[in-house]
């Protein structure tokens, strides 16, 4: 397998991103019941967007796309709305009826002097966010909300962006980092994941 640097960049992120769970879900006893497919809707693939199923739970995924003028990473997570809708072709938001997890790929590029040389670093990590905790936050439409077209998520090493006093990580986004950071995991330069702190979020256990 290509390095988790890599496989996200590569233009067969899809079959890359499965050689991604092969590697570090099935090991841990996960099934892929459900085969990894590009999502429904063609504007999301910039967020390389993929539908699946694990263990018999439907899984949405996105990669969070990094901008230069805030903190932390965007996605968006929407749907076409039913052929009747009289909005027409409106985007809504993803319903919690169609899926049990959103998994959220995101990376930091960074640089740093060592010895006298530049060295690239880079850091990754996952978000697995449980539908409930979805819906609790406002981010699916349920019978509590609405529901958003999009959000942002806020690894650990988020920080400000953009000009000083302006694009600043604000009080709100430091916020909405503590709610999700409970359910971010780390990625190796290998690949390979926490598998407790899965275990934890996915099957509610430890090995």
């Amino acid at each position: 397998m290509k390095s988790v640097g890599v496989f996200l960049e590569s233009k067969n992120y899809r079959d890359e991103f499965e050689s991604f769970l092969m590697k570090g879900f099935i090991p841990a006893g996960y099934k892929i019941t459900k085969p990894v497919e590009l999502g429904p809707v063609p504007e999301s693939s910039k967020y390389e967007a993929l539908v699946f199923s694990l263990d018999k739970k439907n899984i949405v995924y996105r990669k969070g796309k990094v901008t230069p003028d805030r903190p932390g990473a965007f996605l968006a997570v929407w749907q076409r709305p039913p052929s009747d809708n009289y909005d027409g072709n409106k985007p809504i938001p993803l319903k919690s009826d169609a899926l049990d997890y959103l998994f959220i790929f995101v990376e930091k590029h960074c640089s740093a002097i060592t010895n006298e040389a530049l060295v690239n670093k880079q850091k990754h990590g996952m978000f697995i966010f449980p539908v409930s905790l979805l819906i609790e936050n406002g981010i699916v439409s349920s019978t509590k909300n609405k529901g958003k077209t999009g959000f942002r998520v806020f690894p650990p090493w988020s920080d400000n962006r953009g000009i000083a006093g302006t694009k600043i990580f604000s009080d709100s986004g430091k916020k909405t980092q503590r709610w999700q950071l409970p359910y971010f995991i780390e990625i190796n330069d290998d690949g390979l994941i926490d598998l407790c702190k899965l275990n934890n979020i996915l099957r509610n256990k430890c090995m």
